[in-house]
């Protein structure tokens, strides 16, 4: 199924089994089912705890911050296999591929020891708090700001779009410490914490099932050590993280579970093509993200790459999304129809979530012309 440049190993092959093992209990299977029938979805905080104390969550991270020492490889089956199993994976992608790796990537010890093993155990959550109300696709425009007060900062702003705010104890915030010659320069990340006087959250009304939050932070204060990595880094270190989850990986297994729930009902001989056409796409698409998977594993440039593969699967979950709501008479009732009739008001956040699709058409076309004014040299 895949070039011959990528393969799984039969230790991955193996360390697959053992996380669709758990992903398919039945313990998990009745939490799963209760936490989607809440409104807004629950954080399904069990799944995680038993994914965690596998040591399957992180499994990429070092074993003393709770991981196993594996590789991208191996955090990429475990996003892959969640997502084919239904499991609401905002908590992991924010808390574990974002918040976590972009500590994992420059923060002090002492952050790394105070966060991640938590985290990686499933009982830490992390929030990613980029996006404003002003600012949402182009980073560039936050105004969110974080001024030096003696030893610590004063953050200032309000974040958007987030998922989770309730239930994390703190976000990786993008904040403005100064001004440079770009737009991008003197951002900053901190981590923030969420349940302290001058933070308020509140819930976005949408249709989305796992529900959208608005963060003001009103002059909190941080100490020193909030900062991630250097000031004015921001920029270079949230694209760094944002790395695993551009490569499609989840994006592409909430495609095929919406289209797998579908083909198990009698569709329309019309629907039946389109079905089989969307497979095709989908397992065309899945080839491309674990290039981007096996790019980054051996250290490689995967920006043009990650960025195809992410506006190509999540423009899917759409697609797939839009079928299901076509054939709804036939789905009947139970969970499968539940699930189904919830991936078109999921599949809107998917093409979001992780830089939208006109980003990542912008960063294809911006390396298509670079190559093209190579050529023309």
């Amino acid at each position: 199924m895949f070039t011959p440049s990528f393969a799984f190993t039969r230790e991955q092959e193996e360390f697959r089994a053992e996380v669709r093992a758990i992903a398919s209990s039945d313990t998990v299977r009745r939490e799963l089912s209760d936490a989607k029938k809440a409104t807004p979805w629950r954080n399904p905080a069990g799944t995680y705890r038993a994914l965690g104390k596998a040591g399957l969550l992180a499994p990429d991270w070092p074993a003393g911050y709770g991981g196993r020492g594996a590789t991208i490889v191996e955090s990429a089956i475990v996003a892959e296999e969640m997502s084919l199993a239904g499991i609401p994976d905002s908590a992991r992608v924010n808390t574990i591929d974002n918040a976590g790796s972009t500590i994992l990537a420059a923060g002090t010890e002492q952050q790394k020891s105070t966060h991640l093993p938590g985290m990686a155990a499933g009982e830490r959550f992390g929030v990613v708090l980029y996006s404003e109300p002003e600012a949402g696709s182009d980073l560039g425009g936050l105004t969110t700001r974080a001024d030096r007060e003696g030893d610590g900062w004063r953050l200032t702003g309000e974040k958007i779009w987030n998922v989770g705010a309730p239930q994390a104890e703190f976000g990786i915030c993008l904040a403005r410490t100064g001004h440079g010659g770009s737009k991008y320069s003197g951002l900053s990340v901190f981590i923030a914490p969420l349940h302290v006087p001058g933070v308020e959250i509140n819930e976005v009304s949408g249709f989305n099932p796992e529900a959208f939050n608005h963060v003001v932070f009103d002059g909190v204060r941080l100490a020193q050590d909030a900062l991630v990595g250097e000031p004015g880094g921001g920029w270079q270190l949230i694209n760094t993280a944002l790395a695993v989850e551009r490569t499609g990986v989840y994006f592409y297994g909430h495609a095929q579970r919406w289209l797998t729930l579908l083909t198990q009902c009698e569709l329309p001989a019309g629907a039946v093509e389109q079905a089989q056409l969307l497979q095709t796409e989908l397992d065309a698409a899945r080839l491309l993200t674990w290039r981007c998977v096996d790019l980054l594993n051996h250290g490689e440039d995967a920006m043009t790459a990650a960025a195809s593969a992410k506006w190509w699967t999540s423009e899917l979950t759409g697609r797939v999304a839009e079928l299901a709501w076509a054939c709804r008479e036939v789905f009947g009732t139970g969970s499968r129809a539940d699930e189904l009739i919830n991936s078109l008001s999921e599949a809107p956040g998917l093409a979001i979530a992780g830089g939208t699709s006109e980003m990542m058409l912008a960063t294809v076309s911006a390396a298509l012309l670079d190559d093209v004014s190579e050529v023309t040299r």
